[in-house]
C-alpha cells in the first residue's frame, strides 16, 4: 500500500511526541503541525528528525491519503476480535466490534509470497497485551503489514508488533515494546518508553525498459521480448507480466541482472503496442514499461501459373489441358503445401485444387477446353492465411 512521503517515517505524530527511556528510532521521526519533541536524548534517531516543517506536513497528508486508502480497502474476512492465536494469509481483515486485540501470538502466513499484503482495518482500537507477538512466517514482510486504526492504538510492556500502524488519532508504546514498522499517528500523540522502532526499508522506486526482437518479424515467428528493471542502487527481484495492449501474454521472474525474457510467437499479423508491468518486492516499486510497437507480418507470396496445353493435333485427337500453378513462399523460398487455389477464365469459376509438397496444384476441366481458347488463358489465385499473403497469376495458352 502506498504510504508516498510517509514510508521515510518510523515515528510520525500530529501533536507530539513524547519518550521516557533509552528509546532508539531507526527512521525518520516526524511531528506537524506540533512543535513538541521531548526525550530525544535519551532516546536516539538515526535518520532526520522534523519538527512542524514542509516534510513533515507533506508527510502527514500522504499518511491520511494512505489512511483514507486502507479504509477503502475491500474485506476479505471478517474474524474475531482476538487475533492471539491465530493465523492468517494475506487479505483485508476487520472484525464485528470494530476492535482488534492481541494478546499471545498473531501469525501472518505469506504462502512464498514475499509481496503478499496484509491490512487489518479497525473503527475504533488496537490493543495488543504484554509480551504478544505477531510472527511473519513463508516470506510475509513488515513492510507489507499495516494497521489501520480509527482512534488509537496501545502497545503492551514487551510486545512485539510488525507492521505499519496509521492510527487516525494516538499511539501508545508502551515499556520494552518494539514495533517492527512504523508508529504514524495523523491528529494525536506518539508515546513511547524505551522502545525500538524499525522502520522497514523504503522501497526504492524502479524503472522497466522493453525490447522485442526481430522487428518486424513474421507471423507465428518466436519473438522474444526482454525487460529489464533498474534502481538506483541494488538488484530488484520479482516477477514480470507481459502484455499485448491489455492481454496478458505471460509472466517470467527476474533474473540476477534484473532481466526476464518471454518468448511468444503467437501475435497475428499488424501491429501490436507491448507492455511489461513490473510487480514490485519488498524493497522496489513496481514500474511499468513504455509501450514497445512490434509489427507482425505475413510472409510474401508468389504464384506461378503454367501455360495450359492444348493438343489438338493430329487431328482429330484431343487432350484437354491441364492448369498448374505453384505457391511459393518468397521470404523462405520454400513451397507452401496444403493451400487451396481457385482457378477461373472470364470470370468463370472452373475449380479448385491444393498444393501438394511441392507447392504445385493441378486441376483437369474437359468443360474448361472453350473458356480458356475464348479468353487466351486462365487466372489463379490464392486467398492467403494469418501467415501468407494473398497472391494471383495468369497462365496462357499453348496450342499444339
Amino acid at each position: 500500500m502506498p504510504l508516498g512521503t510517509a514510508a521515510s517515517f518510523a515515528v510520525l505524530a500530529g501533536s507530539t511526541v513524547t519518550n521516557t527511556g533509552a528509546t532508539v528510532v531507526n527512521g525518520d521521526l516526524g511531528l506537524s503541525p506540533g512543535v513538541a519533541v521531548t526525550g530525544f536524548p535519551p532516546g536516539t534517531v538515526t535518520g532526520t528528525i522534523h519538527v512542524n516543517d514542509a516534510t513533515a506536513a507533506t508527510a502527514k497528508n500522504d499518511l491520511l491519503i494512505a489512511y483514507t486508502n486502507a479504509v477503502g480497502r475491500p474485506v476479505t474476512a471478517t474474524v474475531a476480535t482476538e487475533l492471539g492465536g491465530t493465523t492468517l494469509t494475506p487479505g483485508v481483515y476487520n472484525s464485528a466490534s470494530g476492535t482488534f486485540t492481541i494478546n499471545g501470538t498473531l501469525t501472518l502466513d505469506g504462502q512464498g509470497d514475499p509481496n503478499a499484503v496484509f491490512i487489518f482495518q479497525t473503527a475504533s482500537t488496537l490493543i495488543t497485551g504484554a509480551a504478544s507477538n505477531v510472527t511473519l512466517i513463508n516470506a510475509a514482510q513488515s513492510g507489507n503489514v499495516f494497521w489501520q486504526v480509527g482512534s488509537s492504538a496501545t502497545l503492551g510492556a514487551n510486545s512485539t508488533l510488525r507492521g505499519s500502524i496509521l492510527a487516525l488519532t494516538s499511539i501508545t508504546v508502551t515499556t520494552g515494546a518494539t514495533v517492527d514498522g512504523r508508529t504514524l499517528a495523523a491528529s494525536g500523540a506518539v508515546t513511547l518508553d524505551t522502545n525500538t522502532i524499525n522502520r522497514p526499508a523504503v522501497a526504492q522506486a524502479t524503472t522497466t525498459t522493453l525490447t522485442s526482437a526481430p522487428d518486424p518479424s513474421g507471423f507465428g515467428q518466436p519473438k522474444v521480448l526482454t525487460a529489464t528493471v533498474t534502481a538506483a542502487s541494488g538488484t530488484p527481484t520479482g516477477t514480470v507480466t507481459f502484455f499485448d495492449g491489455a492481454t496478458p501474454l505471460g509472466s517470467a521472474p527476474l533474473n540476477g541482472s534484473g532481466v526476464a525474457t518471454l518468448t511468444v510467437s503467437t501475435l497475428s499479423p499488424g501491429s501490436h503496442s507491448l507492455l511489461a508491468v513490473y510487480g514490485g518486492s519488498a524493497n522496489f516499486t513496481s514500474s511499468i514499461s513504455p509501450v514497445d510497437v512490434q509489427t507482425v507480418t505475413s510472409d510474401r507470396t508468389q504464384l506461378t501459373a503454367s501455360p495450359a496445353l492444348l493438343k489438338l493435333f493430329p487431328f482429330p485427337h484431343l487432350e484437354y489441358p491441364f492448369l498448374s500453378a505453384k505457391l511459393t513462399d518468397l521470404d523462405t523460398g520454400q513451397p507452401i503445401p496444403g493451400q487451396v487455389l481457385t482457378f477461373t477464365t472470364g470470370g468463370a469459376f472452373l475449380g479448385t485444387a491444393v498444393t501438394d509438397a511441392t507447392g504445385t496444384a493441378t486441376l483437369s476441366n474437359p468443360l474448361a477446353l472453350i473458356p480458356i481458347l475464348l479468353n487466351g488463358g486462365y487466372n489463379v489465385t490464392y486467398a492467403g492465411t494469418p501467415g501468407h499473403q494473398p497472391a494471383s497469376a495468369h497462365g496462357g495458352i499453348i496450342v499444339a
